[in-house]
């Protein structure tokens, strides 16, 4: 079809009424019930030289092999997103599947209707025009109905939108197929639907289908995934208005549910009554569609905050037949609606074979596998006869690390767990940690008891002494530390020894308050450094290990005592959660979540010379939407109302990175500040602001736009008696690898340029 200039391509009159309607056809369907077919395939066309061991022959799945896995299900689908998934077979051409090594397959219960996906943009979203080109090309007949075929091109080069082709049934409106392609970073996504409307009203998905090719690290491995749905039940919502653009154009009968709709009618609220009067139009301008958009998101908050949950249920139920894995191939035959290709049939040819050298591979490996070995690379648990309780050794390697005060340390951890019931349980851990250089051995225990599962109640008692950093909460990671201490020569942390004994205890008495009290005797040792040791740089020393502060004074470094409470409360209002193994977790909130904090050191207990107290307390909140859009905050602020004796540890410290590495993430942090020298015992008041983006600035040029990265803006600001209104900026890059952060950072104080720094991240959490 030619297009003269200035005409709008007929695709986007299409795509406005396919987009409205969108939201009526995802509420459409209340229930149904469905026999379902899938299958994966996994090729593994090639693997790296690293990844092989042509040596072993105890693997028996190699470069060339295909694995096929096939399942028969019975599907149940109830408003607004439960899954009742149930197994009646499943078959697999891996020789190691067995009752003891699989899982189900996944019904892939997402559709182009859903639109709220946060990481690509759907063609049918709201927001489809600002990120992609709709073009028209052509039409065909299937059942009597004009299909419209609508080439889907996005705007920029980037991987959070789709491309390809969909399919829109004339006059409906709705989905007849699509055919999509993403690009994921690590391979090519293909993604195909086919939908049909079986009572003449609904519009579902019937078969579908994956083909995700992967390239990563010289591993090439396709995966071929597909669906088949044939519906024996389907329920329509009868509380949802039919729009009058489809009463027009459709010859479907609606005198049975004609009552229905005067009632539906009379009860329509203002927003519905505007959608209604917007989507009946026979052409929708860019400014309905705006309208729309935000008439929808005002309505579907509406319907959330009133009817949502705050429990968050697990809506899909996987249920097994008892003989889920007793059926063979003939059985699949006669079922199976899509035939399997060569490479497929081929894989099920080859498994029983492939099994009998299984079998033998993993008896040879029993024997031939050393105990050190084993001790070295993987813990051990160690039941009781009745498996309520376990012991555990976590191997002979867990941590190793080196700092000036310690040099090398090394450390070996053991654990024990007790179930008293499902919901509560003990447990105690162990630690014992050699500092080579000290020529100390260190040591800590802690034992936990859960209670109140659905209030998250716990209590505490950990005992010992170690070398901690003074800024224990925010400091540097001691691998970081290591490593640049013995290959740079360069040594942050300042570290000092404390004897503890300590109690806690927590509990929430409603959803969203949390109340934590913790009390604590603790001996304090100024420590020294004791070696200048490292790979490089022999003849340079370290620095002191004395923390630069101007408000630090000997006494707060001297060997002293400490009998110190903790009191700690945290709100946060409609605060989400989901029970887990009968115990309650939190997941977010729409609301910012509050804490206020107490800490005091009480004198002469204990012959204790700590004589301190310290409120603060701060507001954070995160808000996300769209495809990794957010924006945090949080404001915070403190005072001691007294400071006589304290030791530096208990300073009230920032989160900091001194080092160009970190570890942590960036948001409410201080990139460019040295880890102790704003730290003060007298007050302060902080404030952080992050915008996170995929496009600001850089990720516009060519080269970058089909990345994944996320732009990042920061602003914070600290003002405390010895440093008054430090503002720091940044700009950044994040999820570069998925983990990585680079970033460039300034700080000013008091109105005038103090620094600059370079940060590099790798964000493990």
């Amino acid at each position: 079809m030619k297009i003269l200039p200035g005409e709008e391509d007929p695709a986007y009159p299409i795509m406005r009424k396919a987009i409205s309607l969108a939201p009526y056809y995802l509420e459409l369907t209340k229930h149904y019930e469905a026999d379902l077919y899938l299958k994966m395939t996994l090729y593994l066309k090639k693997i790296a030289d690293f990844f092989k061991n042509e040596n072993d022959s105890t693997i028996v799945i190699k470069e060339g092999s295909t694995i096929t896995e096939e399942s028969i299900n019975k599907i149940i689908f109830n408003k607004p997103d439960q899954i009742q998934h149930k197994v009646i077979s499943t078959i697999s051409s891996n020789p190691r599947y067995n009752e003891d090594n699989f899982d189900a397959l996944r019904h892939m219960q997402w559709n182009f209707y859903m639109t709220n996906n946060k990481s690509i943009v759907s063609p049918l979203s709201p927001r489809a025009f600002s990120h992609y080109t709709f073009t028209y090309e052509g039409y065909y007949k299937d059942n009597n109905h004009i299909i419209n075929k609508i080439k889907v091109t996005p705007k920029r080069n980037n991987k959070t939108c789709y491309s390809g082709h969909i399919y829109i049934v004339d006059q409906s409106w709705s989905i007849h197929s699509v055919n999509l392609n993403f690009d994921t970073g690590i391979g090519k996504i293909n993604i195909y639907q086919n939908y049909n409307s079986t009572n003449g009203i609904t519009s579902l998905p019937f078969n579908y289908g994956l083909k995700w090719n992967i390239a990563f690290l010289g591993n090439k491995i396709d995966i071929h995934y597909t669906g088949n749905l044939s519906y024996t039940n389907i329920l329509v919502n009868e509380n949802i208005e039919t729009p009058l653009l489809l009463k027009k154009q459709l010859p479907i009968d609606y005198s049975d549910n004609e009552t229905n709709t005067k009632n539906v009618n009379q009860t329509l609220n203002r927003n519905q009554r505007k959608i209604e009067k917007i989507v009946a139009k026979e052409k929708l301008s860019k400014m309905d569609m705006l309208r729309l958009t935000r008439i929808h998101k005002k309505e579907i908050s509406k319907k959330s905050n009133k009817h949502e949950s705050l429990e968050i249920k697990d809506n899909y139920l996987v249920e097994y037949s008892k003989d889920t894995l007793n059926k063979n191939s003939i059985y699949f035959e006669e079922l199976r609606p899509i035939p399997l290709t060569s490479e497929e049939l081929y894989s099920y040819e080859i498994r029983d074979s492939l099994k009998s050298i299984v079998q033998k591979a993993d008896s040879a490996r029993t024997s031939s596998e050393s105990i050190l070995l084993k001790l070295l690379l993987s813990e051990h648990k160690y039941y009781s006869t009745d498996s309520s309780s376990y012991f555990k050794y976590h191997g002979i390697y867990v941590k190793s690390h080196f700092n000036a005060v310690d040099g090398f340390s090394y450390q070996q951890k053991v654990s024990f767990h007790h179930e008293l019931d499902s919901n509560r349980n003990i447990d105690i851990f162990g630690m014992l940690d050699y500092k080579f250089s000290r020529n100390k051995i260190m040591w800590s225990t802690c034992s936990n008891f859960k209670f109140a599962p659905l209030r998250r109640g716990i209590l505490s008692i950990s005992t010992g002494q170690n070398s901690f950093d003074f800024n224990n909460k925010y400091g540097i990671d001691p691998t970081l530390n290591s490593y640049s201490a013995l290959y740079f020569k360069e040594h942050y942390m300042k570290l000092y020894q404390r004897d503890f004994l300590s109690f806690k205890g927590a509990i929430d008495p409603i959803n969203g308050l949390q109340i934590i009290l913790e009390s604590s005797y603790n001996e304090f040792q100024e420590l020294f450094n004791t070696t200048d040791y490292s790979f490089f740089k022999k003849k340079k020393t370290y620095e002191e290990n004395i923390p630069q502060n101007e408000q630090l004074r000997e006494s707060h470094l001297n060997d002293q005592t400490d009998a110190s409470l903790l009191l700690k409360i945290s709100y946060t209002p409609r605060q989400r959660y989901r029970i887990k193994d009968g115990r309650k977790e939190l997941v977010d909130s729409k609301y910012p979540t509050f804490n206020i904090n107490y800490m005091r050191g009480f004198p002469d207990i204990f012959n204790s010379d700590s004589d301190y107290e310290l409120i603060y307390g701060d507001i954070s909140q995160k808000k996300e939407w769209g495809i990794s859009n957010a924006f945090n905050w949080q404001v915070g602020a403190g005072y001691f109302s007294r400071n006589d004796q304290m030791h530096f540890s208990r300073f009230q410290h920032f989160n900091t990175s001194e080092i160009p590495v970190n570890f942590k993430s960036w948001e409410n942090a201080f990139l460019v500040l040295d880890d102790y020298r704003y730290s003060t015992n007298e007050w302060y008041a902080k404030a952080h602001v992050s915008y996170t983006t995929p496009y600001l600035f850089l990720k516009f040029l060519p080269w970058m736009s089909n990345r994944l990265w996320t732009e990042n803006l920061y602003t914070s600001y600290l003002t405390q008696p010895n440093y008054k209104n430090y503002i720091e900026v940044g700009y950044s890059m994040n999820k570069i690898l998925s983990i990585g952060s680079a970033g460039v950072f300034a700080g000013f104080e008091d109105g005038s340029y103090a620094r600059w720094g370079f940060r590099v991240g790798i964000n493990i959490d």
